[in-house]
Formats: C-alpha cells, sequence, structure tokens
C-alpha cells in the first residue's frame, strides 16, 4: 500500500472528493462469478486485453449509476442490459486507447498525486480525517487489495490528464460567442388560428370496406401481445438456513481474524510549523532554513505561543491560518520522519526540528486519543450477526454454483433443483415482453424469457439475479404468439382510430389551403373572419418560452426569415389533432451590447466544453481507425 500519504498535501486546496469510488465499491453483483468464462478475454486492444470481468465490473457501476440517479423512480424494467453492457465494453476499449495514448505521449502520475487523491476521498475518510484501517476495510470487503485499487486510480488519473491536455486549451472565439448569444437571446413574433379538429368528427362517415382496410393496413396496432407462462425455481440467500449456530469458540476465531475492526488505534492531534524548501535546494538554500527554523525553535523555547508563530513563520498555507493544527492523524498518514516525532511526544510537548521532504518541521502535539480495544463480550452480539451472514453467503454461493451446473446439465427440467436443493417450482401469471407482475417484474426475467435458447429451444435459462443473492431459473410452460385481433373483436376502436384519422386529415388538408392563400397574398385576420376562428397574437418570445405553447413557440423557432415585408408562413398538427396557422411576423436577434461580461464568460466556457468533447471525440475516433481491436463475439 501507498505509505506516503502526505500531511495536508502542501499548496493544494480542495481536491474534488471522488465520490463516484464509494458507490462503485457496492456493486460488483454475482453475475461475475456465474458468467461465462469460456472466452479468454471480451476484447483486445493493440494486444493488450479487456477481460470479461473488466466488462462486468463496468456494467455493475452503470447500472448502479443509474440506480443512484433514478432513487426511487428507478424501475429494473427500464434498463436495457444488453445495451448496458454493449456500452461498458465500448467505455472499456475507449479508455484503454486513451490510455495507451496517454503513456505514448510521455503522461506520469506520481505516487503522492494518487495519495493525495485517496486521503480526501470521503469514503476512506472518518471524523474528518483519513483513516488507514477504513481504507483497508473497505477495500477488502469488496475484495481488492490496495495496490489493486491504487493501480486502477493511477490509470484513471494518467487518462484525465491526457483528456485535461485536450480540454483545457480547446477555445471559442470572441466572434462565435457573439454570434451564438444572437441565437440564444433572439426573440420572435407570430400570430396564429386553430383548426380544432372536433369539428370535423360530424362531416365524417365510415363504412364497413374502410374499417375493413384499415384493419388490415394497421394489423401490428391491434394485435394481442406474444406472452408467456414460465416455471422457475428461485435461490434467495434470506431465506437459507445455516447448519448450526455459532460457538464462542468460532466467534472468538472471527474477532481474533478481524482483531484490527475492533481497535481504535492511537491518534495524536498536532500543529506543526514548516519552513519550506525544495528537495533539491542547494546546501546554502538548506542552510539558511535550517537556521530560521532554529530561530523559531529558540522563541518556543523562550515560552512564545506556538499557535501565534504559526500564524506569522509558518509556509504551510493549509494549516498556517489555524495555528499550524493539522487535527487528530493516526499513524501511516504522515511522511515517516513527522509521524515519528509526533507520536513521540506527550501532550504539551513541541520537537526538535524535524526535516522531511517538504522542509523543516516544528511540531507541537496538543492532544492524545489513546488505543481503544472493543472487548470480546462487548461486540459478540456483531461477531454472531457477522457470522451467520458469513455463513448463510458461503452456502448461498456453494448453492449457486450448484444450481447453474444443474440448469446447465439437465436443460430441459427444473426437478433435479428440486431434489439437489429443496427448491420449489414455481409458476407465474401470464407475461407478455411488457413485463407482469412477481418476477415478471423484473426486465432481466423478461430478457431471459424471450430469448431464442429459452423461448424457441424449450431450455433453461441461466441462473438470473433479480437482486443481492437472489437468483431465478426459469423456462417456458406455455407460449402464445403474437395474433391479430378479429376485426369483430376490436371495431369499435377501428372505427374510433378512422375518425381521428380521417379528421386530423380534413384539419390539415384545410390547414395547408390556407397557408397557401397567405402565401397568395391574403391576410391572416380575413381568413380568420371568414371562417369565425379566433386570431391569436404571441408578442415577443424567447425560445425558451412556453407561452402561449411550447409546440408553438417551437415551431416558430423553426421557421425562415419573412423576406422584406412578407410574413413566413406554416402549419403544425398538435398531438391532439388540432392543426395551426403560424405567421411569423418578427425576429429580434440579441443585442450583444447588452451581453454582461459574466454572461461572455459562462458562453465561452460551455463552448469551449463543448468544443473539448468534439476534440476528444475525434481524437477517440482517430485512435480506434488506427487501432487494431478484436471482439471475439462479434466475429460470430
Amino acid at each position: 500500500m501507498l505509505l506516503a500519504i502526505r500531511e495536508r498535501v502542501m499548496g493544494i486546496v480542495g481536491w474534488v472528493l471522488l465520490g463516484f469510488l464509494a458507490i462503485a465499491f457496492a456493486f460488483f453483483g454475482l453475475n461475475s462469478y456465474l458468467g461465462d468464462t469460456s472466452r479468454p478475454y471480451a476484447a483486445s486492444v493493440n494486444d493488450v486485453e479487456i477481460s470479461a470481468g473488466e466488462v462486468q465490473r463496468t456494467y455493475q457501476i452503470l447500472r448502479a449509476n443509474v440506480q443512484a440517479q433514478l432513487g426511487q423512480s428507478f424501475d429494473p424494467a427500464l434498463i436495457d442490459e444488453k445495451f448496458l453492457k454493449k456500452n461498458s465494453l465500448q467505455q472499456l476499449i475507449r479508455e484503454q486507447l486513451l490510455l495507451q495514448e496517454a503513456e505514448a505521449a510521455g503522461f506520469k502520475v506520481s505516487e503522492d498525486l494518487v495519495a493525495a487523491r485517496i486521503s480526501q476521498t470521503s469514503a476512506f475518510r472518518d471524523r474528518d480525517a483519513f483513516s488507514k484501517e477504513k481504507y483497508e476495510s473497505v477495500l477488502r470487503s469488496q475484495g481488492l487489495s490496495p495496490g489493486e485499487f491504487e493501480w486502477r486510480l493511477s490509470r484513471e488519473l494518467l487518462t484525465q490528464q491526457f483528456l485535461n491536455g485536450i480540454t483545457e486549451t480547446a477555445e471559442s472565439t470572441p466572434g462565435l460567442v457573439d454570434h451564438i448569444y444572437r441565437l440564444q437571446a433572439q426573440q420572435r413574433r407570430f400570430r396564429y388560428l386553430t383548426l380544432p379538429v372536433e369539428q370535423y368528427l360530424k362531416e365524417i362517415t365510415v363504412s364497413d370496406e374502410e374499417l375493413e382496410n384499415y384493419h388490415k393496413e394497421n394489423e401490428q396496432v391491434f394485435m394481442s401481445p406474444e406472452r408467456v407462462r414460465l416455471q422457475y425455481v428461485e435461490l434467495d440467500a434470506e431465506a437459507l438456513t445455516i447448519a448450526s449456530d455459532a460457538t464462542d469458540e468460532d466467534l472468538r476465531a472471527l474477532y481474533d481474524e478481524q482483531a484490527d475492526l475492533y481497535i481504535t488505534p492511537k491518534e495524536v492531534r498536532a500543529r506543526h510549523i514548516l519552513v519550506k524548501i525544495a528537495p533539491d535546494a542547494s546546501e546554502e538554500i538548506d542552510a539558511q532554513a535550517r537556521d530560521r527554523a532554529k530561530s523559531i525553535l529558540q522563541q518556543l523555547d523562550q515560552g512564545a505561543s506556538f499557535e501565534d508563530l504559526a500564524k506569522q513563520e509558518s509556509d504551510d498555507p493549509g494549516s498556517a491560518d489555524n495555528g499550524g493544527d493539522l487535527g487528530y492523524f493516526g499513524e501511516g498518514i504522515m511522511a515517516p520522519e513527522f509521524e515519528a516525532a509526533a507520536f513521540a511526544l506527550e501532550k504539551g510537548e513541541h520537537s526538535d526540528i524535524v526535516k522531511t521532504q517538504f522542509g523543516f518541521h516544528i511540531i507541537e502535539v496538543t492532544e492524545i486519543k489513546p488505543e481503544i480495544v472493543k472487548p470480546f463480550e462487548d461486540v459478540k452480539e456483531e461477531l454472531t450477526r457477522e457470522y451467520t451472514a458469513q455463513e448463510r453467503s458461503n452456502l448461498f454461493f456453494d448453492q449457486a454454483d450448484l444450481l447453474a451446473n444443474l440448469a446447465f446439465e439437465e436443460p430441459d427440467s427444473l426437478e433435479s433443483m428440486v431434489g439437489e436443493l429443496g427448491l420449489e417450482i414455481r409458476t407465474t401469471e401470464w407475461l407478455t415482453r411488457e413485463g407482469g407482475t412477481g418476477i415478471g417484474e423484473h426486465r432481466q426475467v423478461i430478457n431471459a424469457a424471450f430469448e431464442q435458447d429459452v423461448l424457441e429451444d424449450g431450455n433453461n435459462s441461466e441462473p438470473i439475479e433479480i437482486a443481492n443473492d437472489h437468483l431465478v431459473v426459469l423456462r417456458i410452460l406455455e407460449h402464445e404468439p403474437a395474433t391479430v385481433k378479429p376485426l369483430d373483436t376490436v371495431r369499435e376502436d377501428v372505427r374510433r382510430a378512422v375518425h381521428d384519422a380521417k379528421s386530423r386529415g380534413l384539419a390539415a388538408i384545410d390547414g395547408e389551403s390556407i397557408i397557401q392563400e397567405l402565401r397568395a397574398g391574403a391576410s391572416l385576420e380575413d381568413v380568420a373572419a371568414r371562417l369565425e376562428l379566433e386570431l391569436m397574437d404571441s408578442e415577443l418570445v424567447g425560445r425558451g418560452s412556453d407561452t402561449p405553447q411550447k409546440e408553438l413557440v417551437q415551431k416558430a423557432f423553426l421557421m425562415p426569415r419573412p423576406e422584406s415585408e412578407s410574413a413566413s408562413h406554416a402549419g403544425l398538427a398538435l398531438a391532439n389533432g388540432d392543426y395551426v396557422v403560424i405567421t411569423l411576423q418578427e425576429i429580434q436577434d440579441g443585442k450583444t451590447e447588452k451581453l454582461s461580461a459574466d454572461e461572455r464568460k459562462r458562453i465561452t466556457r460551455e463552448l469551449s466544453s463543448i468544443q473539448g468533447r468534439s476534440e476528444i471525440a475525434a481524437v477517440v475516433e482517430s485512435l480506434r481507425d488506427s487501432a487494431t481491436i478484436i471482439i471475439p463475439d462479434e466475429k460470430n
């Protein structure tokens, strides 16, 4: 593990917290244990292989991000797993291309930068300070070693450096900013009249022949959906019963195994005064800095206030204003020389001069929290719960492995799972491709049920993870293909559809006729008066306005500029069938002289960001074109 997590990372304030890391840890999923391992890799990019496990992990992270963004609105049925998995692979290919290019361009990431990012990640902090124990515990709980995690993070930072080099050099011109503002702040005025679709309904008659023709031409609208009934078994960790309760011997063994979790290590609260020098400083500069540190130390020995001297003399901008206070920290956080001196001091004592790569320090310990060990009896209940959870988890994974084997070895029946695992065969109600009740609420179940291997070949599905530690294996019990509903059963639906289509058509025909009149020189006022329709005026509106109606505003902003003194005319069929005739009368571009400095900066940033993303996309596309990318699954 990196041991050089430095004190307060001198001169750098406000690292962006890597909160997404904490989210990513929680979603590795069972599929990585049960997935297809027959292929050696998911893709190869210039002879660098991307494993199926990496794709699975990225998929789980993407899925978790979608769930986190939607919160309580998250619906698994909305998740297109095939699309997400394909997207995950393409994302990893993109990252590998960028990583290779960054390395070829000579970009580097120092251990100090990786250490700084880790130390500021909220998932690894405890009481506003980095916790080595929490860091290792979080990684251990997710099956990651610190070395693997730090390697992944360094790759992420290296790629980000390369991308920043592109985005931060992308610029927009003042002329483009002015042009965009004129369009953004543009206002338009239009007049319009509405032909209500309902006024045409009374004119329409529908013959039996029309009903038959419409039904025949639109059979896909009048289909009874394809549907299935399923048999399934489910393996749920929560429903498993472990063989025996935990003994004191079991619990003590677990307590000893993870003893570090029940120790609150010693921490000290310290402040320091730093006389900063560069690591490669000359002997002369080094001596001058040491003399200055000696002078400060002499003042402390004579009774001067450490806090006041830190504010006046310390070169650490992160702590000087607070009298040098660094807060509480444990072992493994600071530079080794700094830490050794701090932990050797008693409360209220200050050190001699301590040299680290950052310069010369004088340290004072202001508080000490001694090591605290939680007794076995105090955590016995917690250990019991953990032991039971571990045993249940071990049993679940053993049975999950057996479940997968049985589903594959006897693909035409679920009976073996009843005998071997004691599971119950259950049945569902009718389910369509849109889903249904029970396990039909899970999109992954529906996807599996309608796959060829299950639906047409009659095989068992692979184990499907519908929740953490909750699997189902299913097979088709009954299948009804989609069929066209007879006209007699949907006659009224067809009649309404024909009425609606014909009335919409008549409204559109009259609307287009009015537009031709207007283009020939007729006035909108005369047309409105003749047809006894109300003529409406929008006044000047911006492109984001929802008054008088968002659809009308959007249409008005798509219309061409009126030529000379004439107006521009267009028609729009609304969702309810009404047809609106619009006359665009005036356009006022945004006035660049009203563009404030802050607004100009905002537009410049947005355009530069767009330009940067465009340049990154072009770079990735170029790298793809010149790379050798092999995706085994696409060879089939």
